[in-house]
C-alpha cells in the first residue's frame, strides 16, 4: 500500500470487472454443458449419419462464446492484470503445444489414442491456470 487509499481488497472497479466477466462467462460456460449434454444423448456420434458431424461440432459454439468473454475480459483489465493474463496464456499455450507434438510423435509411431486431443486441451488449460494463479501472487 502506497496511501490511506489503497485497499488490500478488490476495488469497486475491480468488482465490476469481474462481475462483467461472470456475466459474458457464465452462459457461455453453461451452452457448453448443455451442448455436450444434447450430443451425447442425441448425436449419435457413433452412428452413420452424416448429422453425426454437425452434432460433434455443435459445443463448438459455445466455446467461441468462452473465447469472446475471455478477449473483452482482457481488454477489460487493467495494464497489469493484462500483463499477468498474457504471460499465464503464454504458459498455457506453450505446454499446449509441446502435448500437440507429443501426441503428434507418437500418432506418427503408430499410437493413436482417442482421447489424446482432450489431454493437450486439459493440459494446457491447467497450465494456463497454475501459472495465472503463481503470476498472481508475486
Amino acid at each position: 500500500m502506497t496511501s490511506k487509499l489503497d485497499t488490500a481488497g478488490p476495488s469497486r472497479g475491480d468488482r465490476a470487472r469481474a462481475r462483467a466477466y461472470l456475466l459474458d462467462f457464465t452462459p457461455a460456460t453453461a451452452g457448453y454443458v448443455v451442448c455436450i449434454v444434447a450430443v451425447v444423448r442425441w448425436g449419435g456420434l457413433d452412428g452413420d449419419s452424416p448429422w453425426r458431424f454437425a452434432w460433434a461440432l455443435l459445443p463448438v459454439v459455445p466455446v467461441l462464446a468462452v473465447v469472446r468473454a475471455v478477449v473483452r475480459g482482457l481488454r477489460r483489465s487493467d495494464e497489469y492484470a493484462q500483463l499477468l493474463q498474457v504471460r499465464a496464456l503464454a504458459v498455457g499455450f506453450a505446454v499446449a503445444m509441446v502435448g500437440c507434438v507429443v501426441v503428434g510423435m507418437l500418432a506418427l509411431a503408430g499410437l493413436h489414442l482417442t482421447p489424446a486431443p482432450w489431454f493437450v486441451v486439459g493440459a494446457g488449460m491447467l497450465s494456463w491456470a497454475v501459472a495465472a494463479a503463481v503470476t498472481a501472487r508475486r
